[in-house]
């Protein structure tokens, strides 16, 4: 009820005064509300956690000589990777999570998928060699893919309910605030100012084709906050990406469940060339 109240009183605000509308609606899009996910990590703390720039920092737990990344998405915590961090081989990898600008254990101000992708480009800068396997979600995982898409050294990549484009997103909240047509077109035009990155260039399905490492792509049939179609522009856009679907699942509880964790293990732990068969001379 609360809410249809709130998206008719937007719609009318929208209408007599698109310029506030808009600034309303970039305040609420720009703004996390970190209310889900744990608070500390589950299986082991890290053993470091590093400052990356003024607001990002990235926790560590030492390992292998193989690094793995893992990126949360927006209104998201770190500590919701804890199962897929506590399944990849220890032994193999040193793992490093991300928290992001805006979603620390304290609100320390707005956040953008510009600030996502700048504090990936500081973890790789800190780890300084090539990452084997980097897992994101949601807004971590398309901005995961668009650092990919220029940098190689992102090896291998898990993008979890992942956007193809980041102008559909805000489009999507548009609508969800029953904007009118001049709002959103403002809303449009301030956020790509605000990001610093016009929505051509994040358009995550035009530069999917310089990709050239391997991609899972994991996607629930019903999620409603990044729906599934965006999964099947990803696949078709990829080069050699597999997409595995889930139903019932939704946005998060995908990141809970086992056969996903053990999909996502099975892709990051493939065998070394070490322990690769050795086949008999004939």
């Amino acid at each position: 009820m609360l809410l249809s109240v709130f998206q008719a009183l937007m719609a009318g605000y929208s209408r007599l005064l698109p310029g506030r509308a808009s600034d309303t609606a970039l305040h609420l899009l720009t703004t996390p509300r970190v209310t889900r996910g744990p608070l500390s990590f589950r299986g082991s703390e890290p053993d470091l956690t590093v400052s990356l720039g003024d607001r990002a920092q990235l926790a560590i737990w030492q390992g292998g000589e193989e690094a793995a990344l893992f990126v949360h998405g927006w209104s998201g915590r770190a500590t919701q990777m804890s199962p897929f961090i506590n399944a990849v081989d220890a032994h193999r990898y040193t793992r490093y999570a991300l928290i992001l600008p805006g979603h620390g254990p304290q609100a320390d101000g707005p956040a953008h998928v510009g600030d996502f992708i700048a504090s990936i480009r500081l973890a790789l800068d800190f780890i300084g060699g090539p990452v084997s396997v980097a897992l994101g979600h949601s807004m971590g995982a398309g901005a995961l893919a668009h650092v990919a898409a220029q940098d190689p050294r992102l090896e291998r990549l898990v993008l979890i309910a992942g956007p193809a484009e980041f102008r559909g997103l805000v489009n999507n909240f548009a609508a969800f605030l029953h904007l009118g047509e001049r709002a959103r077109l403002q809303l449009l035009q301030k956020m790509a100012a605000r990001v610093g990155i016009g929505f051509d260039a994040l358009n995550i399905a035009r530069l999917a084709g310089q990709i050239r490492g391997p991609v899972l792509l994991i996607h629930d049939t019903g999620d409603r906050e990044i729906p599934f179609v965006e999964g099947l522009r990803l696949q078709q856009a990829i080069p050699g990406a597999t997409l595995y679907q889930t139903q019932g699942l939704g946005h998060r509880r995908v990141l809970r469940d086992t056969v996903v964790i053990d999909t996502v293990t099975a892709f990051a732990n493939p065998p070394t060339v070490s322990q690769a068969p050795v086949k008999a001379l004939a």
